[in-house]
């Protein structure tokens, strides 16, 4: 895709790599590389995704050089380009899962919080810096933040940037899941793997109808249902799982490789 993030297809997963090491900065470049990543993702046919990074750094964030002496109407320029590619993760028709070790400051920590998971390294320390230099989170990270911990958690990370590890994130429901540093990408793709066998199609209804209830509330996430989901009845996945069920039980019916958990 470019210098500093990479594409490749892992069988019915997307990986999107940033590979700027040793800080994987962003900046105009980085950003314009990630962008073509997400497209590309888009336009294949995965099934999941996964955002990770190389070096012992997911992100220092943003390479503050582009800040230095920008005007009101410059900086309204710059990141009317660059939120576009956090709100394509968003809408995207399958998960997104953030796989982040080291440290994830700034940008970083913005970017893995597009994504639907996060899953992290127990040695991953995470931190919204903005605030050192007189600034806020530019891509979005404050009301992000406070969707999956509650406003007045998100007010804290913001306004006191301080740094938090992996198992704070996880108690806060920031993070999904740590796993250890060494199989960080491994649990990530087998993770991702499982989605993309699941019923991918409901997956896609799913997080239309959470986004729905993000922006506006409960009355519109069950709008969805009515427009969305009911559409799921007329898929073969959906025929499929519940022919499934009548003949093996919700017990040992499988949708792909895993097993449905239900009673």
């Amino acid at each position: 895709m470019g210098d500093r993030v990479t594409f490749q297809l892992s069988g019915s997963v997307a990986v999107i790599t940033l590979d700027d090491p040793p800080l994987n900065l962003f900046g105009a470049e980085l950003m314009a590389d990630l962008a073509k990543a997400v497209d590309a993702a888009l336009a294949s046919n995965c099934r999941a995704a996964v955002i990770a990074a190389t070096g012992q750094t997911f992100s220092g964030g943003a390479n503050v050089r582009i800040f230095q002496g920008r005007n009101a109407d410059q900086a309204r320029e710059m990141f009317a380009t660059y939120l576009p590619v956090v709100h394509r993760i968003e809408a995207a028709p399958f998960p997104f899962v953030a796989a982040v070790q080291g440290l994830c400051l700034a940008a970083g920590l913005e970017l893995a919080l597009a994504c639907d998971m996060i899953i992290a390294a127990q040695g991953a320390r995470f931190s919204q810096v903005e605030a050192l230099i007189g600034a806020t989170t530019f891509l979005g990270g404050a009301q992000r933040l406070a969707l999956r911990c509650g406003d007045a958690r998100a007010r804290e990370i913001v306004y006191t940037a301080d740094v938090y590890d992996a198992a704070t994130f996880e108690r806060w429901n920031i993070v999904n899941r740590i796993v250890p540093d060494e199989i960080l990408i491994q649990e990530a793709l087998e993770f991702a793997e499982r989605l993309a066998a699941g019923p991918t199609r409901a997956h896609a209804v799913t997080k239309k109808m959470l986004r729905a209830f993000c922006r506006e509330g409960l009355a519109a996430a069950d709008e969805v249902i009515l427009t969305d989901s009911v559409m799921l009845f007329e898929s073969e996945d959906m025929q499929s799982g519940v022919s499934r069920i009548l003949e093996q039980g919700a017990r040992n019916a499988r949708y792909g490789k895993k097993t449905f958990k239900g009673a």
